[in-house]
């Protein structure tokens, strides 16, 4: 018997299979084709590919297009969110274009991205951020090497190394320069763009300090910062004698006898601090809102300064550090702190608040009573007990909907918008640096959409989370003019929080001038502005003043500034008191706000006690005055009617110098660095030293504003650490075992006095201070141990001094 298979079947499916591929070969070459992209993308990171925590980077990203016209978004993205902006491509267009993103904490690369129609092309780009210290020195123009040699000083232990940097490094913004303290200029500033300009002028005004180096090649380096520089009429004199410039920085000898000097005439805001023998003003400086610019005259970025050994003690005294302090005391807070502190002046809204809690008792107490006993005794006396099955899920149904329609009354159904605008300002130039934080209360799950009407750089603040929401990568950020934030994604009852930077167009209202009176440092608010300022106070990183409740146009109010803060109150408990955290009325929870925003711009608590830097910082010092406005730039969200909440504070960096006068040099106002050591001696960074049978040389410098200062009193004071040196402890020594002694030396002689054992004592007059503090305003101090008891090991030490005298106008 034979069987047949069923060869018709297996034929027909291969005739169905023929007549697919048949189909596929003549559709396929008749779809349209899509070539790859013709687009070449190259990004970089600039300043150095360098970011602060929590900051804006700048990655300028060149496109070219060989191929046919086209158009696309230029994109990356972070836990912020995705930054993209629209680019359009003609035929042979090449365009540099810069994205300004936020990245991840320590992140260290970022994916760049050009999706268009015919394809995406990538580049990655390596980044880094920066150590987190007030001490960043970035150079531009050091090409030969010789500037970065001379700006590491002895002890620059746990002090970020020099950042070389190019013209091309510098962004048309100042956001991603604000982890950089100190800019020293030894390039042509008159290629710099106006943007660029303008960028690195904020940034002085914000509190940034610029050095600017002179010489032969005066006119391209100093072109370009002609309205910042303290000296006008600027011109180049040859053969200028150097001595003056080394007996400033503390050397025998300067490194070349004479040289060519970029000099000019004083600027009558701006002060002299070296002069040559024939009156050539060698350096200068001039405070600019909250910042500094110094010409230096001389051109340092020569190979005969990178050898020359006062070179680095040059450089030491131009630039003062408080490093010491910053490392003992722990550093400034960190963004994320300026982050919460902010997103909780912004969640201070009645919707965001916790019911209260006689009311959550009644609640409870009463569901409890009626699902028990109440229950109970219902059904027992209707002889229903077994209806108990019924009766308490829905008892439980109508708590939960009574518990959430309460809820819901409290919390109310409308959208909120609560905007916060902080105006940094300097009068230097009609501008302000504008910090925009706006809060958004959704009372139903949604998501929104939301303009700037500005240039702006909008942003999630990642570190708001109050109801549980995951951050989250789908929110996309639109730069340009305007800014746009999409697919913001808030839950019921939710609460986030974004942000927006911008320069705009803003006249300060608040002036601020300084001087000096029976040795205080007094400084006077006037109110330049057309509207009343309320709550003016000046804050810092380790205390406050409230200076006016309310400062009308044209009126004055005076302040101080205490010098001895040793309670660690922050400034907000000491412009608003203590307590004072009942926010049952509006004025109180105004209040409330305030206090946030002040702890989110100088820091919860007191830095470091007793300290202040006299320096414009990301932290202060700043005076700060409110208004009940909008702000310059508005934040809204689109096609949703919202409750609107505002409130705008002026920041004015200030440098509060020294004033003129009879004034007092205070251990904090010192800057301190280790000159060298000997024998057993070992830095700890930023002047500290441990010490054993060896020696360890000091430099106590007054401030730059004291330079030329006519000292009356001085005082020498030593201590383990820098906490012992600003508390004063009665002047006893009983921190160290007998065998170390202090000196002093005489800056004209060179001679070494010897001033006593510091295990006798910590504090030291000086009884000619003639003797030991020289023109530029330098004390050196050295400690030697010798013969000392060997079960005690090394020992810690640290110097300072405080000085009275006159200064002159």
């Amino acid at each position: 018997m034979i069987i047949r298979t069923a060869r018709p079947a297996r034929s027909l499916v291969a005739l169905v299979w023929v007549v697919l591929l048949l189909a596929v070969s003549v559709l396929v070459p008749a779809m349209p084709a899509h070539a790859a992209s013709s687009i070449q993308i190259e990004a970089r990171a600039l300043v150095g590919g360098r970011y602060a925590v929590s900051g804006w980077m700048a990655i300028s990203v060149t496109l070219v297009n060989d191929g046919e016209p086209t158009d696309g978004v230029l994109a990356t993205s972070t836990d912020a969110g995705n930054v993209e902006r629209y680019v359009e491509m003609p035929a042979g267009a090449r365009k540099v274009v810069t994205l300004y993103v936020q990245p991840e904490a320590f992140q260290r690369r970022l994916t760049i991205e050009y999706r268009e129609p015919n394809g995406t092309v990538r580049e990655v780009v390596e980044i880094r951020v920066f150590e987190q210290s007030s001490n960043q020195v970035g150079v531009v123009g050091d090409g030969a090497g010789n500037l970065r040699p001379q700006l590491t000083p002895a002890d620059a232990r746990n002090q970020p190394a020099p950042l070389a940097l190019t013209l091309a490094d510098l962004p048309e913004r100042s956001e991603p320069l604000d982890g950089i303290h100190v800019l020293v200029w030894a390039d042509d500033s008159t290629a710099l763009s106006e943007n660029q300009r303008r960028s690195i002028s904020r940034w002085v005004a914000e509190g940034g300090e610029l050095v600017v180096v002179g010489g032969p090649d005066w006119q391209a380096r100093l072109g370009g910062f002609e309205d910042l520089l303290p000296l006008e009429d600027i011109t180049a004199v040859d053969d200028v004698p150097q001595a003056a410039l080394a007996a400033w920085a503390g050397s025998e000898a300067p490194p070349a006898e004479t040289a060519t000097v970029s000099t000019g005439t004083l600027r009558p805001d701006a002060r002299q601090l070296i002069a040559a023998e024939d009156g050539t003003i060698l350096a200068s400086m001039r405070n600019v809102g909250g910042g500094r610019v110094i010409l230096l005259g001389v051109d340092a970025a020569s190979q005969q300064h990178r050898t020359w050994d006062g070179g680095t003690r040059l450089w030491s005294r131009l630039l003062p550090s408080n490093a010491a302090f910053e490392e003992f005391f722990g550093g400034f807070g960190g963004a994320e702190e300026m982050q919460n502190a902010m997103g909780n002046a912004l969640s201070n809204l009645p919707s965001l608040e916790v019911p209260p809690a006689e009311l959550l008792l009644v609640v409870i107490v009463a569901y409890i009573l009626l699902i028990g006993p109440i229950s109970y005794v219902v059904l027992r006396r209707m002889d229903r007990r077994e209806m108990a099955w019924i009766t308490a899920p829905v008892l439980v149904i109508v708590f939960t909907a009574g518990s959430f329609g309460i809820g819901n009354s409290m919390k109310g159904t409308s959208i909120i918008v609560n905007r916060i605008s902080v105006l940094h300002t300097s009068g230097i130039d009609g501008t302000a640096s504008a910090e925009i934080y706006a809060g958004i209360f959704s009372p139903d799950r949604a998501t929104y959409a939301i303009t700037a009407e500005a240039d702006a750089l909008l942003g999630r603040m990642r570190s708001i989370n109050f109801q549980g929401n995951e951050p989250t990568s789908d929110v996309i950020l639109e730069q340009g003019n305007p800014a746009r934030l999409r697919n913001l994604a808030i839950g019921v009852f939710g609460f986030e929080a974004v942000r927006a930077n911008a320069i705009v167009d803003h006249a300060a209202s608040l002036s601020v001038s300084w001087r000096s009176e029976d040795g205080k440092l007094i400084g006077t608010v006037t109110n330049v502005g057309e509207e009343t300022v309320e709550d003016v106070a000046f804050i810092s990183s380790s205390g406050g003043d409230l200076v006016e409740r309310e400062l009308a146009p044209g009126a004055t109010a005076e302040f101080s500034v205490e010098q001895t803060n040793f309670n660690g109150s922050s400034a907000s408990d000491q412009v608003y008191g203590f307590g004072g955290f009942d926010n049952a009325s509006e004025a109180q929870r105004r209040i409330i706000m305030r206090r946030q925003v002040i702890d989110a711009l100088v820091g919860f608590g007191g830095f470091a006690p007793g300290m202040e830097f006299g320096t414009g910082t990301v932290r202060g010092p700043f005076v700060i005055g409110w208004t009940d406005d909008a702000g310059p730039v508005p934040i809204v969200l689109d096609d949703v009617t919202a409750q609107e909440y505002a409130q705008t504070v002026e920041v004015v960096s200030v440098r509060p110098g020294v004033g003129s006068g009879e004034v007092v040099i205070r251990p904090a106002q010192m800057s301190v660095g280790l000159v060298e050591t000997e024998g057993d001696a070992g830095s700890q960074g930023g002047g500290m030293v441990s010490l054993g049978e060896g020696s360890a040389t000091f430099s106590i410098a007054l401030p730059l504003e004291a330079t030329e200062m006519a000292v009356s009193e001085l005082e020498i004071i030593v201590g383990p650490d820098p906490s012992v040196v600003l508390s004063d402890p009665g002047g006893f020594g009983g921190f160290w075992p007998p065998g170390y002694t202090m000196e002093v030396r005489d800056p004209e002689t060179g001679a070494w006095t010897e001033l006593g054992d510091i295990s006798q004592k910590n504090r030291f007059e000086i009884d000619d201070p003639a003797t030991a503090v020289s023109d530029a305003g330098r004390i050196e101090v050295r400690i030697s141990g010798s013969e000392v008891d060997p079960n005690f090991g090394q020992v810690s030490v640290f110097v300072s001094a405080q000085a009275r005298g006159v200064i002159g106008e």
